[in-house]
């Protein structure tokens, strides 16, 4: 690889690297086709801003008041007066409360579309009726005589109250359904959160000029948002949308950039967070009256593919083709044969309206906070979503109309992939609780890791995600996975039963005596929620503590705040987490002694990086590992579950 960063004991790969290495064909082939057609993509915007700044990347460059920006190293502290271990901590825990705000936006909007639902201001119905009676029943509502709809308001209503409370007190849907002994932990540690919105509050608030200069104390209130991060957004956003669409459905699918070259349809691809609006869009592809202007424009009719977790979650539904997550959106609207492109929330970069000018296709952004510059702008209304749905329709028809000359290169490369999985379905795959724990406890499935990350150009395009999976398999361990790690995990055929040909013998077995794949996509990065439970119901039925059961939570390609927050989330619960590169904390790297032998080195005192990498597991029963090559990376997680496993005495 070219770019060399050696205190961070990593490097980072230029475009022939990435053409090299990258495990896609579908996305190397258009990397290629758009270069030669002179379009600008992430590829040259990374290369031009080599070599990265080494304070940003260390995490010691404080912009949080107008004294600085200050670039702070051990030797030199902020004008403030803080050192490294204050300004990287703060840095990390902001970030950490920009993950929860994100998340926090996606819970709101889909609990708004339950009361809307519920209230009759809203056309449909409620199709997720088993989750909302069982957290009615968690929660402590009442149910005695009343319907459905009042029911699944007040399940909205008691999320709504856990993401926006200011009240002095904890929340309670982490109360009603976390582990108690992790419950205990927390409140002995005086971290247990209030809600998101006041976590949030509070964060900006202490990591504000002049406030908390106790970075241990900083940590804490990481933890405090981390939970709320999980129990007040994640859990929220991922259960609402069970509430009002019903869970993800096991089924066989097609995916990759091959499926945009099928069929002479109206192609319209839904991008972001947030399903409602592409639910509805769904609808209306069937509506008559505009399938029948699609003919008139020449179409046979509508299709929908996904880009991002709107796409995973329309894929775990029913089966409707993803193309990419976040790093490829570029490279999927460069195929040409995009008639639209409609976005929601969060992941659109500015750099698809560029690409979109340039074959033509419209792209139409329906959140308020979140427009694109030369954008057409169709703001999502609940209560009349149908006829927003109707004039996105007729958009990407009139594109349709207006592109039928312009160039198209799609690749014809897609895969097929058993989707549509959760925790429920995946213990009834392999025979319920008490069997998949004997799996387990035999060795049969060594542990569970499960894969969740973005993409990052600082890796070759996919390459981490999938070369980390696959060595993961080999070693025999289950892996479950969501949002843009998923997407490459699919395209890479390693979704589909087949690929038990590439686990190793123990893991191949089970998973063909279950007959499932060995890895499992459970959906949207809120979807996290699923693998969590699955987690919970694994250690509850083996009587022990999330710390000791064989599980991890790997971001193999970490490249969003939302990400951070998941992985601290995951932490926060004693699951131990690996960063596939390495996050703003500085990496303490040995130093040779002055005047010592070849091999005489020290290691750097680094008081972050120690806490989170030794001290934490004496607190939290949990650590943070930092390796950017996939198969040391599989090593260490390997370890880690050997370790767990010999002192279970399961072998």
């Amino acid at each position: 690889m070219r770019y060399k960063y050696h205190y961070l004991n990593a490097e980072m790969p230029d475009t022939a690297d990435v053409l090299a290495a990258t495990p896609n064909p579908a996305a190397r082939e258009m990397m290629e086709y758009l270069a030669e057609q002179g379009i600008e993509t992430y590829l040259d915007r990374f290369a031009a801003q080599q070599p990265l700044c080494r304070f940003g990347l260390q995490g010691t460059c404080c912009r949080r008041c107008l004294w600085g920006p200050c670039r702070v190293t051990p030797r030199k502290r902020g004008v403030c007066g803080a050192d490294v271990p204050l300004v990287v901590i703060s840095n990390h825990v902001r970030m950490v409360a920009a993950g929860c705000a994100a998340h926090g936006q996606h819970a709101r909007l889909r609990l708004e579309a339950i009361l809307a639902v519920a209230e009759g201001r809203m056309p449909g119905e409620l199709r997720g009726a088993e989750r909302v009676w069982w957290l009615a029943e968690r929660f402590g509502l009442p149910v005695e005589g009343r319907s459905l709809t009042q029911v699944a308001a007040d399940v909205a209503r008691y999320l709504l109250a856990d993401l926006g409370r200011v009240e002095r007190e904890p929340m309670r849907a982490l109360l009603a359904l976390a582990p108690p002994e992790r419950v205990a932990l927390w409140r002995e540690l005086d971290v247990l959160p209030t809600s998101a919105f006041s976590e949030v509050f509070e964060t900006l608030q202490r990591t504000s000029l002049g406030t908390d200069s106790d970075w241990r104390n900083v940590v804490l209130q990481e933890l405090r948002v981390s939970l709320a991060f999980f129990w007040g957004c994640v859990v929220a956003a991922s259960w609402a949308s069970e509430m009002l669409y019903g869970p993800p459905r096991r089924q066989t699918v097609r995916v990759g950039f091959g499926t945009l070259g099928e069929g002479n349809t109206v192609k319209v691809a839904v991008h972001g967070h947030a399903p409602v609006l592409a639910e509805e869009l769904m609808v209306a592809t069937q509506r008559e009256d505009l399938v029948q202007e699609a003919r008139a424009a020449g179409a046979e009719g509508i299709d929908l593919y996904g880009i991002c977790c709107t796409g995973q979650e329309l894929l775990a539904r029913y089966g409707i083709p993803t193309t990419s997550g976040i790093l490829g959106q570029e490279l999927v609207i460069g195929t040409g044969a995009l008639d639209a492109l409609v976005v929601d929330q969060q992941c659109v970069i500015p750099g698809v309206s560029q690409v979109a000018a340039c074959f033509g296709t419209a792209v139409i952004t329906t959140s308020n906070s979140a427009r694109l510059e030369g954008a057409t702008h169709i703001p999502l209304d609940l209560e009349r979503i149908e006829e927003v749905a109707e004039a996105v329709l007729r958009e990407a028809i009139a594109a349709y109309s207006r592109r039928q000359e312009r160039p198209r290169h799609v690749p014809t490369a897609t895969q097929t992939a058993q989707v549509g999985w959760d925790d429920r379905s995946i213990l009834d795959a392999f025979g319920g609780r008490a069997e998949m724990l004997r799996l387990i406890r035999e060795g049969e499935i060594k542990g569970i890791a499960t894969l969740v990350s973005c993409n990052t150009p600082k890796v070759p395009y996919e390459q981490s995600n999938v070369a980390l999976a696959r060595e993961l398999l080999r070693r025999n361990v289950l892996v479950t996975t969501t949002g843009c790690a998923s997407h490459a995990l699919l395209n890479a055929g390693l979704a589909d039963p087949s690929a038990a040909d590439l686990a190793g013998e123990r893991l191949a077995r089970a998973c063909r005596q279950a007959g499932v794949p060995p890895v499992l996509p459970v959906g949207a990065c809120v979807d996290n929620t699923r693998t969590m439970f699955l987690f919970l119901k694994l250690a509850e039925e083996a009587g022990l503590d999330l710390p000791q059961m064989p599980f991890f939570y790997v971001g193999a390609e970490p490249g969003n705040e939302k990400a951070l927050g998941m992985g601290m989330a995951f932490f926060a619960h004693g699951i131990s987490v690996l960063a596939g590169y390495p996050v703003p904390v500085p990496v303490p790297l040995p130093v040779h002694v002055e005047g010592g032998d070849i091999d005489d080195y020290v290691r750097p005192r680094n008081e972050i990086a120690d806490f989170f990498g030794d001290e934490a597991r004496q607190v939290i029963g949990a650590k943070i590992y930092v390796e950017p090559y996939p198969d040391l990376a599989a090593g260490t997680i390997d370890m880690e579950f050997r370790r767990k496993r010999l002192a279970l005495g399961w072998v």
